[in-house]
């Protein structure tokens, strides 16, 4: 996980590009000295935080997990903000959590999903695919994005149409593979995921 976000952090550093990247606590995910190099390269470094569904709900755990996690993250690098994780599996929305808490008394600046601003246009691959036809959390909140695109090559000629200039873009890295063989692994991995999701929005409907 995190070496692939590395390979991502180097492209976009060799084309002038400045992101996020968001880190969970996850073994193959937290790894310092790869933390520190994307942070060296002029990236943001934020928190892939999954906590209330980590503690199934427990709003006193998750938030004691959350600030563990936060004084982990800063004992390797600048921590300013914060980035919900989906698990779709599990039935708590990470983000219910500052319903109940803030953020803000943590320290951190603003959270990917909650804090954005207002007239973008918000592209994921999550689900494998930009048009968020298999995305069950991944949204803004209040937003109904009337600009669409189903594949990488419709998002790049959005792009080079400068028909809109407010992309707000979300991928994995790990999604991105530069081999056959990884990428129909992850093709799969995704096709199950996927039809996953599909049956659990089928029973909470």
């Amino acid at each position: 996980m995190a070496k692939n976000a590395l390979k991502t952090a180097r492209i976009e550093e060799e084309f002038g590009i400045r992101a996020t990247y968001y880190f969970r606590t996850s073994k193959k995910a937290f790894v310092p000295e790869i933390i520190q190099e994307i942070e060296g390269m002029g990236h943001e470094v934020g928190y892939h935080y999954e906590v209330l569904s980590t503690a199934k709900g427990d709003y006193e755990k998750a938030i004691q997990l959350f600030e563990n996690d936060v004084n982990k993250f800063r004992s390797i690098c600048n921590l300013k903000t914060i980035c919900m994780h989906g698990a779709v599996l599990s039935k708590y929305d990470n983000r219910d959590l500052w319903k109940s808490y803030d953020f803000r008394d943590f320290g951190i600046l603003g959270e990917a999903y909650l804090s954005a601003g207002e007239n973008l246009n918000y592209f994921t691959d999550t689900g494998r695919g930009w048009n968020s036809r298999n995305n069950m959390r991944d949204f803004l909140q209040n937003k109904n994005e009337q600009i669409s695109a189903d594949t990488t090559d419709d998002l790049i000629k959005l792009a080079e149409s400068s028909e809109i200039n407010n992309f707000y873009i979300s991928l994995h890295p790990d999604r991105w593979k530069s081999n056959i063989t990884n990428w129909s692994l992850f093709w799969l991995y995704d096709f199950v995921l996927n039809s996953g999701k599909k049956v659990v929005m089928a029973v909470r409907q």
